[in-house]
Order: structure tokens, then C-alpha cells, then sequence
């Protein structure tokens, strides 16, 4: 009988120990072969890496010639995540700011330097990712600068396009009196003695008095008058858009100013800008502002 177990236990005996899990380690192994790992468990995501650098540039305002002065920090980081590159980060960061910044600038005046400030701090403090790279950029401590002597000019063109204005305004209102009465009132001796009437009063005795005088003035305004070239073409496109609105009649000689500048060069168009008054920063030259 000791013969017997003697041999069992050399089958069954093994020189390590037995590590074999229980009933509870049995469970934990089926439960995580069951249970997929999480995503983030098992994938590498590469760390993310951030610079910034001081950065300062003119930067073009609405006036040509005249330009603010931009000092700012970029902050820019690279995701290696997106699969893009980029062989110079750094510049693609700036010069994506940049753009950003132009856009607002170039629509901006010189004397409103403080408020541009304000919206360029606000506006590139957003990140974003410069198109087809893995650089994310933005700006912080935006600064506008001006120079005293642009400002002084920047206010001198202010004040030149007031005046150009006004006085484009005042022609405008003199050339709509006289087309009124050239073409509706002064086109036959009723049509005058009647306007006349209801101007003053309806006074029919000296309406009668005065109907002489009228008619001289019928005729007088409805003789061919020798006027420039350019006033006359502009006023037969302006009689055939008769619906014409009078905020659309400047838009309608800068039209005719470029297209002459095509097909007739800068002096033809110099010539009829000058003659019909359109501001000296409006005339357009071979087909550009």
C-alpha cells in the first residue's frame, strides 16, 4: 500500500510550485478577456509641444502710405495628432497672425488705433489651426502703435474727404434743382405759370403780368446748352435711369470714371472726374481704385 502511494505521488509531484489560480483569479481572467480595453489604454498620443515668440511689424491701415505699428506675442503648438507637418512652425504661426491681423487693420483709419487694439486683442486670441499644417496659433498682448506725424496726415485726409463730400453733395442738390426745372417746370409756359402760382400764392393778376417773362425763360431753358463732354454724358445715362436713386448717382460716374480709364487711358479719365467733381482719391486708373 505505501509502494503504491509512494509511486502516485512521483506522477503527480512537479519540482515548482502550483500556481493555478482559484476559483476568484479563474473569474478576474475571464472578465478582462471579456471587457475590451479602453482606447486611450492602448494608444500612444504623442505630448503636445508650445512656444510663443515677441513679434513687432507695421501693419497697412485703410489709407495707403499710412500703417500702425503691431507688437504681440505668438503662442503657437504643435499637434503631431492631425498626421500634417509643417517644416517651419514658427513662421506659419506668424504669418497666419498676421493675415488674421491685416484683414481687420485694412479696414481700419489711423485715428482709431486704440479701438483696433482692442478688437485685435479680442480676435486672434482665439486659436486656430493654420490651414494644412499641425500648428495651432494665437496671439496675446496685443499692442497698436501710430506715428505722431501719420496721425497728423491721417486727420488732414479725414478732413479732405469731408470736404470732398460735402461739396460732391452740394453739386449733386444744385444739379437735381436745375434738372427739375429745366425738364419739368420749364418745359411750357402753363407748366411755369402754374410752379410760379403755387409758389407765390396764387396770385393770378401778377401771374398774368409775368407770363411774358415766363415764356422767355421756356425758351431759354429748353436751348441746347453747350456744356463739356463729360457733363453731358453723364447726364444722358442719368436720363435713361430716370428711377435712378440719388445715393446711387456717385457709384453710377465712379462706373464711367473706370471705364474710361480702360478704354481711354488716365487722362480722359482725369479729365472727366475733374470736370463732373469727383474726389481726387476716387478716380480710378487703369482699371484700379
Amino acid at each position: 500500500m505505501l509502494g503504491r502511494n509512494v509511486r502516485y505521488a512521483r506522477r503527480v509531484s512537479r519540482p515548482w510550485p502550483d500556481f493555478r489560480p482559484g476559483p476568484l483569479g479563474a473569474l478576474k481572467a475571464w472578465w478582462r478577456r471579456r471587457v475590451p480595453r479602453r482606447a486611450e489604454d492602448i494608444t500612444f498620443v504623442p505630448p503636445v509641444s508650445s512656444h510663443q515668440h515677441e513679434f513687432e511689424t507695421p501693419l497697412p491701415s485703410a489709407v495707403y502710405g499710412l500703417d500702425f505699428q503691431i507688437k504681440l506675442i505668438v503662442n503657437w503648438r504643435l499637434d503631431l495628432a492631425t498626421g500634417l507637418r509643417h517644416n517651419s512652425p514658427k513662421n506659419a504661426a506668424i504669418h497666419h497672425i498676421l493675415q488674421r491681423a491685416k484683414e481687420i487693420s485694412g479696414k481700419a483709419m489711423l485715428v482709431h488705433h486704440a479701438a483696433l487694439q482692442v478688437q485685435l486683442g479680442d480676435e486672434l486670441a482665439t486659436e486656430r489651426q493654420v490651414p494644412g499644417t499641425h500648428v495651432w496659433a494665437r496671439a496675446e498682448q496685443v499692442k497698436i502703435s501710430v506715428n505722431e506725424d501719420d496721425l497728423e496726415m491721417a486727420r488732414k485726409h479725414i478732413e479732405l474727404l469731408r470736404n470732398s463730400t460735402f461739396k460732391l453733395a452740394e453739386r449733386d442738390v444744385e444739379r437735381a434743382e436745375i434738372r427739375y426745372l429745366r425738364d419739368e417746370v420749364l418745359t411750357d409756359v402753363g407748366t411755369a405759370t402754374i410752379w410760379w402760382l403755387q409758389r407765390n400764392g396764387y396770385r393770378v393778376e401778377e401771374a398774368v403780368k409775368l407770363s411774358g417773362h415766363l415764356a422767355e425763360l421756356v425758351k431759354i431753358a429748353q436751348l441746347e446748352p453747350t456744356t463739356h463732354w463729360a457733363e453731358s454724358l453723364v447726364s444722358s445715362v442719368e436720363r435713361a435711369l430716370p428711377e435712378l436713386e440719388d445715393r446711387h448717382r456717385k457709384d453710377l460716374r465712379q462706373h464711367l470714371a473706370k471705364a474710361l480709364s480702360v478704354y481711354g487711358g488716365s487722362r480722359v479719365a482725369a479729365e472727366f472726374a475733374d470736370q463732373i467733381g469727383l474726389p481726387a482719391g476716387e478716380q480710378h486708373t487703369n482699371g484700379h481704385v
